[in-house]
């Protein structure tokens, strides 16, 4: 039976409003959720900052020298292993998701060697088959939702460039396989993915920043219908952690429009104190 978290997600707006000589990111959040969640959970909220252990690896592996994210879950010396063809082949025990050491194994041994790009496409399929294994639906819905994103995007581009793409597509299925053959605007996918229009539309706005945030307001967007009825679950807590990465992007890339997305975070937060109608109706919560 899945647990529920009252005090945790009821307690987060005073966690990010209260001491205001600390300020609150992912990187504490990840440190409160490790005392908070029960180890399975916890493993999922974990899991959703092993992008950023990918791009540190992805800077040692082809040595781009690029500043270190400390909002992983490895230290870069700990992620120095993983780039070290004699460790690696001794590596056992390890604490590291089998993905990233089977990875790091077909970058270092592979006969001709493989692109940085390339090694990312590589990486992210083998990261969204370790989420899929949490065999959670939300954690699944969404991480289809991001998929069917890139897809669309890269399917667009291939049109519009008229490049092949077919070998670039995540997965397969129906979606991709009308992404391939499909020649009408919408691929054929409107009726079956409702956001497909919009994600056209995002495609289509040539300002790159204004294409970014809109990418990441259909996310949060997404994100609130997909826990509208997870009110204490560890869903909740995921989302807000999505939420909580996409508004540090922000920041990084527009302060002013990150600032906006924290403020929205913390009055969606506050809102949380008291229970949705929908839920007292159904069961016989009062305020």
């Amino acid at each position: 039976m899945a647990k529920n978290y009252y005090c945790l997600v009821a307690g987060l707006p005073d966690l990010l409003l209260g001491d205001k000589k600390v300020a609150f990111n992912s990187i504490a959040l990840k440190d409160m959720l490790q005392e908070e969640l029960n180890t399975r959970d916890f493993s999922m909220a974990q899991a959703l900052y092993l992008p950023f252990d990918h791009y540190n690896l992805i800077n040692l592996l082809f040595q781009q020298h690029k500043e270190f994210d400390p909002r992983g879950n490895y230290l870069s010396l700990e992620l120095e292993s993983l780039t070290d063809k004699k460790e690696l082949e001794a590596i056992e025990g390890s604490d590291f998701p089998t993905y990233l050491i089977d990875f790091c194994k077909q970058i270092l041994f592979a006969e001709e060697p493989i692109e940085k790009v390339d090694a990312e496409v590589i990486l992210f399929k083998m990261y969204s088959d370790f989420l899929t294994g949490f065999s959670n639906t939300f954690l699944c819905e969404y991480l289809q939702f991001e998929i069917n994103q890139k897809n669309i995007f890269t399917a667009l581009t291939g049109r519009k460039f008229d490049m092949e793409f077919e070998k670039e597509l995540i997965g397969d299925g129906e979606v991709v396989e009308a992404l391939v053959k499909s020649r009408s605007r919408d691929f054929g996918l409107a009726n079956e993915l409702e956001y497909t229009e919009p994600l056209i539309q995002i495609y289509e706005e040539e300002n790159i920043l204004e294409r970014e945030l809109k990418i990441d307001r259909l996310k949060w967007n997404y994100l609130d219908e997909s826990t509208f009825f997870n009110y204490f679950t560890v869903e909740r807590v995921l989302a807000f952690v999505y939420k909580l990465l996409i508004v540090e992007r922000w920041i990084a890339l527009d302060e002013e429009e990150g600032k906006k997305m924290f403020q929205k975070l913390l009055s969606e937060l506050e809102s949380s104190y008291e229970f949705p109608e929908e839920y007292k109706l159904r069961h016989g919560k009062k305020k």
